[in-house]
């Protein structure tokens, strides 16, 4: 299902000269909050170096910038741009055009798909932090 479904995606955002999945999936991420690298890698379940790609592909086309972490000398804060703030209205039609695709003919409420993402990204969320919990412990 993954692999039709990142395949879906770039199909629907194709034509478009600056979004790529990889990069909607990070500026998806980044609305959200400033992150570091490693913790966008973490997020999105990727190897921090193919997030680092993305990223330095983002800040060539304006849509990220970075800024001195406070709590990591190395692990800069990487922050949406306005130009990336601009691009986000693209990815949401494009969200907008795959959740369409997927709720086609299934008989269910937006309202009902929001509240089962809204549970799907805090347990995620959580397990994450559960995970880190864990791993640190042993």
């Amino acid at each position: 299902m993954n692999g039709a479904l990142l395949a879906t995606a770039e199909n629907v955002c194709k034509s478009d000269p600056v979004i790529t999945v990889p990069i909607w999936r990070i500026l998806a991420v980044l609305r959200r909050q400033q992150m570091t690298v490693p913790a966008v890698a973490r997020y999105l379940g990727l190897k921090r170096q193919s997030v680092q790609t993305t990223v330095n592909q983002m800040i060539e086309k304006g849509l990220v910038k970075t800024e001195n972490n406070p709590d990591h000398k190395k692990s800069y804060l990487v922050s949406m741009t306005q130009e990336g703030n601009k691009s986000l209205a693209r990815v949401n039609n494009y969200q907008k055009t795959l959740t369409e695709l997927f709720v086609d003919g299934f008989d269910t409420s937006i309202e009902e798909l929001v509240k089962v993402t809204n549970f799907i990204r805090k347990l995620r969320e959580n397990s994450l932090v559960n995970i880190e919990l864990f791993n640190t412990k042993q």
